[in-house]
């Protein structure tokens, strides 16, 4: 009798805490917190629909979304936290200006061989070959074998920051974990000299980095067009924005990612339609940094295309004409590194002519050009009889016992945060503990 006139009173925002339920003066009933949760699985259940009719109206969905929109990489997995579980894999690169990009996503039952050969090899269907494609993800060795199946060609780098927190958990020693991030970020002359002195330090460490391979973690070492992008934070700050998505039934799941690109590109048009420099706003201005940096290098001509680049006792070689430095920066950000700068204002030749057109406010607009459209109101959907009829059914899981977990696992070697209390400042304790004097 009276469920109705509650439910459709609240939104669901006002549901995710059954305690508040429970207590809510606003409602005025005492119940207890397992009557308090069927309510709630209730009234979220009449808000947002059953997880099994969100897996049915999937491919009807999947056909309007298609019809609607044309068809438009660092990858990873996140789990689901809805009634059937299930996992979200995510392909995304970055735009010319330095901006997340996502490419593909993907629904599955888990991270496993079958599902992530599924998805790259959807991702590879709507992208086609891809000349000098390089693939960054953790060392899940599902990932692994995937790429090598569908990307054959495609190089396949590690994630530097899980292997710094392998690193950790597998050596314990602080050292030997900075050591690695900044031999994995120099240029070969310097990359020599620190990863020396990590294998002075542990041996040990020295050769597990060796055993995965220093083309794959090293950006001096690098074979393929790697750029600035040595980790997979693309992708774990997508995971960020799709926290609250990701406890959703599918159906709502997929239609809040197009609401988040609906959003991103008319904004990103907006903000490259504003531009008024040759390159995006993040590429000029890493451009002019390197450009002052490279202020007090000398120049010793070798001929019309070619020089040797000194300072501070470290010398490089640069060569305009295959837009190469022997740092190897230039190599792989494809944006003049601080020695071919020097050179471009020796040889007289304008250094914005030497980037990758990719960091050209064009690029930025073309990658932007096309509109994210939504898929209007189910009574309008016109959907072929063949589609309707197909049956989604959700995966088969078993719901584990306890409550169902809202924080992903921390990876290995992953510290605890400390506390830090906000009436003294201090650490290690917080405001309801505190004992210390304020003076």
């Amino acid at each position: 009798m009276m469920q109705q006139p509650i439910v459709s009173g609240i939104s669901d925002d006002h549901l995710e805490d059954t305690k508040l339920l429970k207590h809510s003066k606003a409602v005025c009933i005492q119940i207890s917190y397992d009557k308090a949760w069927r309510a709630k699985e209730l009234a979220l259940g009449s808000i947002r629909g059953s997880p099994e009719e969100s897996y049915n109206t999937l491919p009807s969905y999947c056909y309007v979304l298609e019809q609607k929109n044309l068809a438009l990489v660092a990858v990873d997995g996140t789990f689901l936290k809805a009634k059937y579980l299930g996992t979200l894999f995510i392909a995304a690169c970055k735009d010319g200006n330095n901006q997340i990009y996502p490419l593909a996503f993907g629904i599955g039952d888990s991270e496993n061989d079958a599902s992530w050969e599924w998805f790259l090899q959807k991702l590879h269907d709507a992208l086609g070959h891809i000349d000098d494609l390089f693939v960054i993800s953790d060392r899940h060795g599902s990932i692994e074998k995937a790429v090598h199946k569908v990307f054959p060609h495609a190089r396949h780098g590690v994630c530097t920051y899980h292997v710094g927190q392998n690193l950790k958990t597998k050596f314990k020693n602080p050292a030997i974990h900075k050591l690695f991030h900044d031999a994995a970020m120099l240029i070969v002359s310097e990359f020599n000299f620190i990863f020396g002195q990590l294998e002075m330090i542990d041996p040990r460490a020295a050769r597990y980095l060796m055993d995965i391979g220093v083309d794959r973690w090293a950006r001096s070492y690098s074979t393929g067009k790697r750029y600035n992008i040595m980790t997979t934070g693309i992708v774990e700050s997508l995971n960020a924005v799709l926290k609250n998505a990701r406890d959703l039934p599918v159906l709502q799941l997929v239609e809040e990612l197009r609401n988040l690109l609906q959003k991103w590109f008319v904004t990103r048009q907006q903000q490259a339609m504003s531009m008024s420099t040759e390159l995006t706003m993040w590429a000029d201005g890493e451009l002019r940094s390197r450009y002052n940096m490279s202020a007090t290098y000398l120049v010793e001509p070798i001929n019309s295309k070619e020089c040797n680049v000194n300072y501070a006792g470290i010398s490089a070689q640069v060569n305009l004409d295959t837009r190469s430095c022997t740092c190897r920066q230039f190599d792989l950000d494809h944006i003049p590194c601080a020695h071919a700068i020097a050179a471009c204002r020796f040889y007289n030749i304008s250094c914005y002519t030497l980037c990758s057109k990719y960091f050209t406010t064009k690029a930025l607009l073309s990658s932007y050009s096309e509109c994210i459209y939504p898929t209007g109101n189910e009574i309008d959907w016109v959907v072929p009889n063949h589609i309707r009829d197909k049956v989604v059914l959700p995966p088969k899981t078993r719901r584990p016992t306890g409550r169902p977990r809202k924080v992903r696992i921390p990876s290995g070697g992953e510290g605890k945060r400390t506390s830090r209390c906000s009436r003294c400042g201090q650490y290690g304790h917080n405001r309801k503990t505190c004992k210390r004097p304020i003076p």
